[in-house]
């Protein structure tokens, strides 16, 4: 599915020192920087500290004068699962398959317990291909949406933190792709490393920063190399293509409020003989006027690099786009579509026993009028009498018919107790695109019903006909047919089924 594009878009980068902001909008071929905003977190924060972050990002948005509510956010490098597969050429038809297959296997827990997504790297690459599977706990998820929900707040894109710190760089097209280059943000608590090359990207995050720097002095700057240099041997045992032909950087590209330490670019540039330079985020941006006002844009710059990144989501295509929001999405969308359709073939259940009520009543009503005033003319018109009688004889055929149409109305309530059972046992995976039946007029008996639909597997129909087996209300559920098509809207594999089954009428 393309990811929608819009005109304009919000940044969230929430740091453990610092909460960084950027609003990107686009205008024709540009993407201009409208706004950006940093707080600084309070060293003495203790007691409930994600609530003052949360209130502190509200006065962010308060004072930068940002209407909009939806934002784009990432999770950081930490706490996400990262996994890099390779696949050989395929239909894109499949591909969603193999990588669901793969996330079942890379990812050390079960995938319920998960929200996770992926996407391709190398896409120019004709016989095999590399992706990447990003994965976290859904749990944390869940507790960021709802903490942005709390300050009125909507997640758009929840992204990861060095995912989108690579897609600020190439954006910006500020290094070669040719050589294996490497991407250092240092933060304040931790750091991350991206090695990339050609459309291919490896990531590691480690827990030594500026405050362990500062807090160790050399001996922090020393285990802060170890890692770096921990990292590029990890990268070459990976046993890739890119990591056998070269495992040495030419390049390292500096970012993150903690790369401003005196001394650290050099010693960098000397302890791995590489050429440095600080990433500049902005190098492709438009810059509205007067943005700079109060404040000098390099000394920004490195605090900004993931924030551009994450706005960058949805303004333009870019090298790498995963978002742990979009299986929570599907699942909401599946879910409103199957309300919508239950609560819509009840409304209109309720609509055909009302109208036929009305009209009853009415004919009734018209019948009773005609014969008060026959009854009123009685006394009068004694010699109409044998008339008279015959229109008492139609009244009480009359009344008979209404019986009979009673009972059809009655029979119709039935139907909103077939659907309000159905629609409890459906699967989630599973929806109903057609039902037609009738049922018996008895006070007990049975009842016909077909229904036709559609579902994502096959285990889903069987779970669904189980259900039905199992209620009290359906007797003899027998499958008719069932089949595989494909869907013209996305291309994936559907289930067409067919079920036939008795409606129990009356029975307790």
């Amino acid at each position: 599915m393309m990811p929608r594009r819009v005109s304009s878009s919000i940044g969230l980068d929430i740091g453990s020192r610092y909460i960084k902001l950027v609003e990107l909008k686009k205008s024709g071929d540009s993407i201009i920087l409208h706004k950006f905003g940093i707080k600084e977190i309070p060293k003495d924060l203790r007691a409930d500290r994600d609530k003052a972050i949360f209130q502190l990002i509200a006065q962010l948005f308060s004072e930068n004068n940002i209407k909009t509510r939806q934002v784009n956010i990432s999770a950081g490098g930490q706490s996400v699962f990262v996994r890099f597969v390779k696949l050989l050429q395929m239909k894109e038809e499949k591909l969603e398959q193999t990588m669901k297959f793969e996330a079942q296997n890379q990812i050390p827990f079960p995938l319920n317990e998960v929200a996770w997504d992926w996407s391709l790297l190398d896409r120019d690459k004709k016989i095999t291909k590399k992706a990447v599977i990003v994965a976290i706990k859904k749990n944390l998820i869940e507790d960021i949406v709802l903490k942005l929900k709390a300050i009125k707040l909507s997640a758009t894109v929840i992204d990861v933190s060095p995912v989108a710190l690579y897609n600020s760089l190439s954006f910006n097209e500020d290094y070669d792709d040719k050589n294996l280059g490497l991407i250092l943000d240092v933060g304040a608590k931790a750091s991350n490393l991206v090695i990339f090359k050609q459309g291919n990207i490896w990531i590691r995050s480690f827990p030594i920063a500026s405050e362990r720097i500062e807090e160790a002095g050399d001996q922090g700057i020393e285990e802060f190399m170890g890692e770096i240099e921990r990292s590029i041997e990890y990268y070459s045992m990976q046993g890739t293509e890119e990591s056998k032909e070269e495992t040495k950087p030419d390049e390292l590209i500096l970012t993150g409020g903690g790369s401003l330490i005196d001394g650290l670019e050099s010693k960098l540039a000397s302890k791995f003989g590489l050429k440095t330079k600080v990433m500049d985020p902005f190098r492709k941006l438009r810059i509205s006027k007067d943005i700079f006002s109060n404040v000098q844009g390099e000394s920004v710059k490195n605090q900004l690099a993931v924030a551009v990144g994450l706005a960058l989501r949805g303004l333009t295509p870019l090298r790498i786009e995963v978002n742990f929001l979009k299986e929570i999405m599907t699942e909401r969308r599946l879910f409103t579509q199957k309300s919508l359709y239950t609560r819509f073939s009840a409304a209109m259940a309720v609509l055909i026993l009302v109208s036929f009520s009305i009209f009853t009543r009415q004919d009734y009503s018209v019948k009773r009028i005609k014969m008060g005033k026959i009854d009123e003319m009685l006394e009068v018109y004694r010699t109409y009498e044998p008339k008279i009688k015959k229109m008492q004889d139609a009244e009480d055929i009359v009344k008979e018919k209404l019986n009979i149409l009673y009972q059809v109305a009655d029979s119709r309530a039935i139907w909103l107790d077939v659907l309000e059972t159905t629609s409890e046992i459906l699967p989630k995976e599973l929806w109903i695109t057609d039902l037609s039946g009738i049922v018996s007029l008895e006070k007990s008996g049975l009842g016909r019903l077909d229904l036709d639909g559609r579902a994502l597997s096959y285990q889903s129909v069987n779970n669904f006909v189980s259900s039905l087996k199992s209620s009290p209300s359906f007797k003899d559920v027998k499958p008719v047919s069932s089949s595989i098509e494909t869907d013209e809207d996305t291309g994936e594999e559907i289930v067409r089924f067919s079920i036939t089954m008795d409606v129990v009428v009356g029975e307790e």
